[in-house]
């Protein structure tokens, strides 16, 4: 599968029209669905708003709601349903040369899995990314619990699980870079768990915050703390106490068990504090951004890349804002070598080390030096605009950030890591419409400039190279393109079962009528790749360009057109249609 995909910094457009994460979103008519049991037959109701997502880290839009064209239940003898699978390789609105990665081509990762209520049935639930290179990101299963995606950037990611009737969940994920991770969460027959927390003298530690899978508890004067609803599977398990460094650890719990016993203790070591200054005031505006992350890692048994910082949530405390000329005290930290990262716009400086210990804050001096800087304003028919968000990044921001970290693609595994600046930098203009950017054209020589107006209806984007220091953005009405694609199956004469994925992402399965094409819309043009396959047998397979309406035939087997017989049916444990 390509790994040339959209910009993750896609648009807001008016009137509604959507980008849903690297892909689209996408809609099969006008009409509303209705609300039913039947897994073949769309539950989202009309009208309804899908979740916001948080666009903190991206420009990532909110999703229209899902609606179907599905004017009644048609029947059928085709027992699998058709899977049609659509991930965007290029959108056309994406500026592009020779020799250049395409823009977002570092999201190689996917993630497929289910969500089990507590009746083990799937269940409606949202996926969302809240700490890692996908922050912000939000998936939503479909009505058998399915969710995915095949456009993530790689590296260890937390993700809570939430959707009614749950207790929700807050995993860690691991993604690689054109490799699948499973997730799948069963909030069936739930575990336990019973733990004490004490100190490195085996004191009981008093009124330390406890988060267990997402659910919150805390300890009382004996250490002790009871989670009694805990999805199985592996658990993220997160302490923080204000005399302690914080502390983290990943628990497998089973189903229906205590975890993993009755002799479970976690041991707290006493906090470590870094005394950090800025010592000029090089750059800006704004402050300088602060990143903490391990000096040192834990060889894991599960494999010789598998080297990570397993007790110490540093993408809890990542950024640090620290004003140049004023001290900023940073407590709780695990005592260990503590890399430091400082960034500002305009100013760069090198990697700091601090080890530091209890007792004693260690104090570290950053000094920022001036650096390349891309500078410009925001306009709108000649107009300053303020408030605008201007973003600069890489093509692709896995190698950007490798490429400055100095390291290969294991280090992303070794810490919960953020998109650093050096790979995607986001600003606000300020009254005059002025922005300010460190230009980290070291690491990436073209990159992609991008600006968005304060409604998000007007935008403007364009490639930036080495060299180009001062860069004015005029923006103009969102108009990304809208394309729609047509498959027609001809010879049929029964309804076809239909399994629709658009960029990983499930919709409800649905029965299509016999009198009617499927119809997909609100798709950017561009570049797609098309996969069909029924019964795991390929039906077709191809890259479409997709401009306005584009039509393809596609020649089904004969199987899927006149359907199975009761026997099948029987031997696949279903029952066989009435007439």
């Amino acid at each position: 599968m390509s790994a040339h995909r959209s910009n993750r910094s896609l648009l807001l457009i008016a009137g509604g029209l959507l980008v849903f994460g690297g892909g689209v979103f996408v809609l099969l008519s006008d009409s509303g669905a209705r609300d039913a049991p039947d897994p073949v037959r769309p539950v989202v109701q009309a009208g309804e708003t899908a979740p916001a997502r948080d666009t903190s880290s991206d420009l990532i839009p909110v999703p229209r709601p899902v609606r179907y064209e599905q004017t009644e239940l048609a029947s059928t003898t085709v027992l699998w349903p058709l899977r049609v699978e659509l991930d965007l390789v290029r959108a056309s609105y994406l500026p592009s040369e020779d020799g250049m990665a395409p823009i977002g081509s570092g999201a190689s990762a996917r993630i497929a899995g289910v969500v089990h209520g507590p009746d083990d049935g799937g269940t409606r639930a949202t996926v969302r990314f809240v700490a890692g290179p996908n922050q912000g990101r939000e998936l939503r299963t479909d009505v058998t619990g399915a969710f995915g995606a095949t456009d993530l950037f790689p590296g260890l990611s937390i993700v809570e699980i939430k959707g009614p009737g749950l207790t929700g969940s807050r995993r860690e994920v691991r993604l690689r870079q054109n490799n699948e991770t499973l997730l799948n969460v069963t909030y069936a027959d739930p575990g336990k768990m019973a733990a004490t927390v004490q100190d490195r003298e085996g004191n009981p530690v008093d009124g330390a915050s406890i988060r267990v899978d997402g659910v919150r508890t805390e300890t009382g004067p004996d250490g002790v703390f009871f989670v009694g609803a805990i999805a199985s599977g592996q658990v993220l398990v997160e302490i923080e106490h204000p005399d302690f460094a914080a502390y983290q650890e990943l628990v497998w719990v089973a189903a229906g068990q205590m975890a993993p016993g009755n002799s479970l203790t976690f041991t707290l070591d006493k906090g470590a504090s870094l005394n950090v200054v800025v010592t000029n005031n090089v750059g800006g505006p704004g402050p300088v951004q602060l990143y903490l992350l391990p000096g040192q890692f834990t060889r894991q048994s599960s494999g010789a890349d598998s080297w990570r910082n397993m007790r110490f949530p540093y993408h809890a405390r990542n950024p640090i804002e620290v004003q140049p000329g004023r001290p900023h005290l940073i407590t709780g930290l695990r005592a260990e070598t503590v890399q430091v990262l400082a960034f500002r716009a305009g100013a760069s400086t090198t990697m700091k080390f601090a080890n530091v210990r209890a007792g004693r804050p260690y104090d570290l001096k950053i000094e920022m030096r001036p650096a390349p800087k891309i500078t410009g304003h925001v306009k709108r028919d000649g107009q300053p605009v303020a408030g605008a968000t201007v973003v600069l990044e890489a093509p692709n921001k896995v190698r950007a950030t490798l490429s400055y970290l100095r390291e290969g693609n294991h280090y992303l595994e070794t810490a919960v890591m953020p998109n650093f600046p050096p790979a995607r930098q986001e600003v606000e203009t300020d009254a005059n419409g002025r922005f300010v950017l460190t230009a980290w054209e070291d690491e990436s020589p073209t990159r992609y400039l991008e600006a968005r107006g304060p409604t998000g209806t007007t935008w403007t984007g364009r490639l930036v190279h080495r060299g180009d220091y001062v860069v004015d953005l005029e923006l103009e009405d969102a108009r990304l393109g809208d394309s729609d694609l047509v498959l027609a199956f001809p010879d049929r004469f029964q309804g076809l079962p239909l399994e629709v994925l658009i960029e990983g992402q499930p919709l409800d399965p649905w029965i299509l009528p016999p009198n009617e094409d499927l119809r997909l819309t609100d798709l950017l043009s561009g570049e797609w790749r098309v996969k069909i396959t029924w019964n795991s047998d390929p039906v077709f397979e191809g890259d479409l360009t997709l401009a306005g309406e584009t039509e393809r035939t596609i020649v089904l087997p004969v199987e899927c057109l006149e359907g199975q017989d009761p026997e099948a049916w029987r031997r696949a444990g279903r029952e066989y249609p009435s007439s």
